[in-house]
């Protein structure tokens, strides 16, 4: 995006990569909160394009719903494996989904009420192995953020636990206010994601009537890494088309700053 002339900004969510939870609870609210203040800080004035995978999704869902007066500055939004209903457990009827829901569900109550017996557990992981607690060896916090598929192991058990329960309890509020972004608004989902269908993200888009809907085939819930490219360009799209520019109105809660951003 910096060779098209924008400003990128990425960061770590509360409780993610080497960002610590602090002392406020791990709730979607939180979480939009949070983003409110570093655009407030960061990005106060000028268009916007923001984009978010899953709970990232969630959380520009809410942001909307909390944020109505940012929607001016909104240039586009990119929702990735959203939903109206939160995570599911259950991505479908046949065995193997019955299955993986009782496999699921038996480890979200393990992390739940027993969180430090699975982090002595996740120490004596393999480096290799995806859900380690250690840290990737060579990584500190002056090298950047960890790559996503590594950003679990930053995380405490206890911490993924609530963040899994935030999940599972989000439903989507004032879908109205979010709807007034009309064909600005992009949803994209993996036809074979199990931990959000792609039938909520339809569900969802069927409430946003003027939002457009993209279904990748052969594309689980690794949306993001699967298709970077493509993603990447619906993103530039939508910043660099002529829906948004300098005449967008001010947010009247952010202080007078001379930058104009995207945020990604």
């Amino acid at each position: 995006m910096t060779s098209l002339g924008f400003r990128v900004l990425r960061y770590d969510q509360r409780a993610h990569g080497r960002t610590p939870r602090g002392q406020a609870p791990l709730t979607i609210e939180q979480l939009a909160d949070d983003l409110h203040h570093i655009l407030r800080a960061l990005a106060p004035t000028g268009p916007l394009v923001l984009a978010g995978h899953s709970l990232g999704a969630l959380v520009l869902q809410e942001l909307a719903a909390q944020r109505p007066r940012l929607l001016p500055r909104i240039r586009g939004m990119v929702l990735l494996s959203a939903t109206a209903h939160g995570a599911s457990v259950l991505p479908g009827r046949s065995p193997r989904a019955l299955l993986l829901a009782a496999g699921r569900s038996l480890f979200a109550l393990t992390c739940a009420y027993a969180p430090q017996a699975v982090d002595r557990v996740r120490r004596l992981l393999p480096d290799t192995h995806r859900y380690t607690l250690t840290p990737r060896p060579g990584t500190g916090p002056d090298d950047g953020p960890p790559p996503c598929r590594h950003g679990v192991r930053h995380t405490p058990t206890a911490d993924l636990a609530a963040l899994w329960q935030s999940l599972r309890r989000y439903r989507a509020r004032h879908l109205p206010t979010l709807e007034q972004l009309g064909g600005r608004l992009l949803l994209m989902a993996g036809a074979d994601d199990h931990h959000i269908p792609a039938t909520h993200t339809r569900q969802l888009a069927d409430r946003l009537s003027r939002s457009r809907l993209e279904i990748l085939p052969r594309t689980t819930h690794a949306l993001p890494i699967r298709h970077p490219a493509l993603i990447s360009a619906r993103i530039a799209h939508l910043a660099t088309g002529p829906d948004a520019d300098s005449h967008l109105p001010k947010d009247p809660s952010f202080p007078n700053a001379p930058l104009s951003e995207q945020f990604h």
